[in-house]
């Protein structure tokens, strides 16, 4: 297998010039191209990271790079089920930022097309790749909490101003190396889709399909709240799960600049607890028999360049996918796509197979 690989960056906004754009170059192992159909994002990226092969489309770029392996999607959220067609239909690995899409069915069709072409797609997930996951990870795979029963998620994050479409509100506190999110790329449903749920409830609900796998939701009642903002900011989720346990799920954007919130799974199992906190690195297992076992608080820290590194190993070295989009994408697209439904009926219990009626 060769020793390098090259991959494309579609889209340059404010969390490719951030996360993945840097990650790439700082791998010695990636040959590394530029996509974006905004001329003046891709000039502005390509010039603050000095890289001169830059295009404003995938079919542009694979036909002047037919060695290209894979892609890395993080457009806006309107736009994950063109710009993954795009790469898939090209025969390209992906590395899809969250949420992976909209809408179930589109997330469902991008799983089939990767399939049909022999390639996979990886979820942009951060949080899981920390240590402390890890080992909660590791904890439930062994059985040691038996058959989870209820869970809790709980996730607090600074993103009240991007819903005001006022993104530059935050640049002291980003240090944005480029530029910001555009005013309505998470302020506007017509572009975000919703707020705090599709922003950052996916972060949370995508730990706990990991670490709790297999789990699927399977009706969903919500309620949300948009403040003073045209999307959602506060969401709360009442779920049931395909092995007849029973989920919360909440969260809310409307913290303090300088806030780093906390992003916490609490699962109950027939045989213990275990809490763990992606912020903190707090881990906290509490077993029926009297064994515990804790990780202090820690700040570890956020691994925002890893997605991009376990790509390359992914296509490089056939590491394993840890995130796949046929369950870690796919099953928190579910669950956002039902909760949104169920709270524009004011709470009303939605089935997740509904959505593919």
């Amino acid at each position: 297998m060769s020793a390098k690989v090259k991959i494309a960056v579609v889209g340059t906004g404010w969390w490719s010039t951030t996360a993945h754009i840097p990650a790439l170059l700082a791998n010695p192992r990636v040959d590394l191209v530029l996509i974006d159909k905004n001329p003046t994002a891709l000039n502005a990226a390509a010039d603050k990271y000095n890289v001169r092969t830059a295009y404003t489309s995938v079919p542009e770029a694979v036909a002047a790079h037919p060695d290209l392996k894979g892609a890395i999607v993080a457009v806006q959220h309107q736009y994950h089920d063109e710009a993954g067609k795009q790469v898939l239909d090209h025969g390209l690995h992906l590395l899809m930022e969250k949420p992976m899409t909209l809408t179930a069915k589109g997330a469902k069709a991008l799983v089939e097309l990767a399939a049909s072409k022999g390639v996979q797609i990886l979820m942009g997930y951060t949080f899981p790749y920390l240590a402390p996951i890890q080992t909660a990870k590791r904890y439930i795979d062994e059985g040691l909490l038996g058959e989870i029963e209820y869970i809790t998620c709980s996730m607090t994050s600074m993103t009240i101003e991007f819903y005001r479409g006022k993104p530059a509100e935050y640049a002291e506190v980003m240090n944005y190396p480029v530029h910001g999110p555009g005013n309505s790329t998470y302020s506007d449903p017509r572009v975000a889709g919703g707020g705090q749920a599709h922003l950052q409830i996916t972060h949370s609900a995508a730990m706990m399909f990991y670490l709790a796998s297999g789990l699927r939701a399977e009706k969903v009642s919500a309620f949300m709240g948009n403040l003073d903002t045209k999307v959602d900011v506060v969401d709360a989720f009442a779920v049931r799960m395909n092995n007849g346990a029973v989920a919360t799920v909440g969260s809310t954007g409307n913290i303090g600049k300088g806030d780093g919130g906390i992003v916490e799974v609490h699962l109950h199992g027939s045989k213990g607890r275990l809490r763990v906190d992606a912020i903190t690195g707090e881990l906290h297992m509490r077993l029926h028999d009297g064994r515990e076992e804790r990780i202090a608080p820690h700040s570890p820290g956020y691994p925002g360049s890893l997605p991009s590194q376990r790509f390359v190993d992914m296509i490089l070295d056939g590491a394993p996918n840890e995130f796949p989009g046929a369950t870690n994408g796919l099953y928190t697209v579910e669950l956002l796509e039902a909760a949104y439904r169920s709270a524009a009926q004011e709470g009303m219990p939605v089935k997740v197979a509904s959505l593919y009626a």
